[in-house]
């Protein structure tokens, strides 16, 4: 029987059980997705992107969106830190935020994040994550077309890549050059 079947004195008694077994479980970071409001900021004048530089504010919501990567590709560590590393310094790596599409606001919200980098003097993206209610509402749209025309549109595209990612790539008739691996002759 589903819960809406139940009396509704027997279905407050099951919220009331799954509210004490929730209040159990360990609060997981991976539970929550967060839209992360800018108020000490600007929108940007044109375009969705917002590069985070040295503002130490910005440089954590990268890492906070990079962390909700990090847990829906599965990786081990988070593609990008608030602190820079040594390895951070010597590739040059960039954390940007793209300010919502669907949250209008007189300040940015920052739903989406890359991480660019320059390696080997060629500029890299490195991750990009869209909030899941941004997707399919033209924020990848958009931010795509900011990084084009910050970092050309030869910049290189790091792997691995999800099928979503891939079937943006496509749409967008990216050379598949920049993004699949170079297939060599031994």
């Amino acid at each position: 029987m589903t819960i809406e079947g139940l009396s509704p004195d027997d279905r407050l008694a099951v919220l009331a059980e799954r509210q004490a077994e929730l209040a159990g479980w360990p609060r997981l970071p991976k539970w929550k997705i967060e839209a992360l409001p800018l108020l000490h900021i600007d929108k940007p004048r044109f375009g969705v992107t917002l590069p985070s530089g040295d503002d130490m504010e910005l440089r954590q919501a990268v890492e906070v969106l990079g962390r909700c990567f990090q847990r829906e590709m599965r990786f081990d560590f988070p593609p990008f830190t608030a602190k820079p590393s040594p390895r951070h310094v010597a590739e040059s790596v960039e954390g940007l935020l793209f300010n919502s599409k669907k949250l209008l606001a007189t300040f940015p919200v920052a739903t989406g994040a890359a991480g660019m980098s320059v390696q080997g003097g060629e500029p890299w993206l490195d991750w990009i994550w869209i909030h899941p209610f941004e997707r399919g509402r033209g924020l990848a749209d958009a931010a795509w077309d900011d990084l084009e025309r910050t970092y050309g549109n030869e910049f290189r595209i790091q792997r691995p890549i999800s099928p979503a990612m891939k079937g943006f790539l496509l749409r967008r008739d990216v050379d598949p050059k920049r993004w699949m691996k170079e297939i060599t002759s031994d």
